[in-house]
């Protein structure tokens, strides 16, 4: 008989998932700032160099589908400790790469193995939760979350006061180590769907045919992308914007960065509250409504040079907001997979890497460093809502 682990999420659970979910940002913005420095080691282009970040988005992408999946066949537990495990060993073997191609590959398999935690961490939330409390107990989760992308770059340039960039890595391992230690410990196995009896699995993949042919899934998989390519977005394009647009210097971005932060967090928090109310949908389709409108007040702004204040109040707005609705879109595609959550949470989780990482570049080339950035995110709430 197959048995999930239902009930509340206590503070204890929060931070496990939490560390889980902070290990693939941490991989990517805690290392930001040593790339000049591995661009000198290995006498590399800028460019060449930042295939290294390039390698670890595809490699959560990717990690996120494999696993994920699998997850549905051998539980969730099992899955998270492997890919830890393997997160922390390949960041020891990153330290030590010899030359840039080999550690474009292992920073591949680097955010192939941390995608564990992520994918994971969402599955396990939809195996003790269903409806408006899904949505809930995933926004709480942002709240943890949001801190990697924060306090990453500020651990990696402190890092790199000490250390060298070689160092940077060995923080990675030693971040990945105690995920382990709180996963090994508090992280219970939700899924027992691999105890399951031949009738009980062949129901199994049932479910996961369902998913697949389900159009309403599939459009909240796209909403799901299209809010994390409005992130993407600005994390790619809004420095240059800012500096060339405005004269924005690089302390003065990151006021406006940690200003983007608070809003996230506000905007977790409120929607954790809101959708208890008036459910995951309709919170949805509102908070999609003020990105839709705050966009636009910024691409207005940057086509017509409106004051700094604006453009800075329109983009905190949009990316603020981002932090609820892609709790609730999750939520409400994965409401009625409850059998292949594993699987459901891949996809939903692939979307937001592989839009934000293909479609900045194509629109930067089509729009231009002012129009481009507006453009996407006005875009992209405008076909999501």
């Amino acid at each position: 008989m197959t048995v999930n682990t239902k009930g509340p999420i206590s503070l204890k659970g929060y931070l496990v998932l939490g560390a889980l979910t902070m290990i693939t940002p941490l991989a990517t913005n805690l290392f930001v700032p040593a790339l000049p420095a591995i661009a000198l080691a290995f006498e590399s282009s800028t460019s060449a160099t930042q295939l290294t970040v390039s390698a670890t988005l595809i490699g959560i992408a990717v990690g996120q589908l494999v696993i994920g999946s699998l997850s549905d066949h051998v539980g969730r537990r099992i899955p998270a400790l492997v890919g830890i495990a393997a997160f922390v060993a390949l960041s020891i073997f990153c330290a030590f790469a010899p030359s840039l191609p080999v550690l474009v590959i292992l920073r591949f398999l680097q955010g192939f193995a941390g995608a564990s935690g992520v994918v994971l961490a969402r599955a396990s939330i939809r195996d003790r939760t269903s409806g408006p409390l899904t949505a809930q107990a995933l926004s709480r989760l942002l709240v943890v979350a949001v801190l990697a992308p924060i306090i990453g770059p500020l651990i990696g340039a402190l890092a790199l006061q000490v250390i060298d960039w070689h160092g940077v890595f060995v923080v990675l391992a030693f971040a990945g180590t105690i995920a382990f230690l709180m996963t090994f410990y508090w992280f219970p196995e939700t899924w027992h769907r691999h105890l399951a009896s031949k009738q009980e699995k062949a129901s199994e993949l049932l479910a996961r045919r369902e998913l697949v042919r389900d159009p309403y899934f599939w459009s909240m998989v796209v909403v799901t992308g299209l809010l994390g390519l409005i992130m993407f977005s600005w994390l790619s394009t809004g420095s240059f914007f800012l500096a060339e647009q405005y004269g924005v210097g690089a302390t003065e971005y990151s006021l406006i960065l940690g200003l983007s932060a608070i809003a996230f967090l506000i905007s977790a928090w409120i929607n954790s509250r809101a959708v208890l109310v008036i459910g995951p949908y309709r919170a949805l389709v509102r908070g999609l409504f003020i990105i839709g409108t705050a966009s636009a007040v910024l691409l207005v702004s940057s086509v017509l040079h409106w004051p700094l204040p604006v453009v800075i109040a329109s983009t905190v707005v949009s990316v603020g907001v981002f932090g609820g609705m892609i709790a609730n879109a999750q939520a409400i595609a994965m409401e009625h997979h409850g059998n292949a959550a594993g699987t459901a949470s891949a996809f939903l989780g692939s979307s937001q890497f592989l839009l934000g990482a293909l479609i900045p570049p194509v629109t930067t080339a089509i729009f231009g460093d002012t129009w481009s950035m507006g453009t996407t995110m006005f875009l992209a709430a405008v076909i999501a809502l």
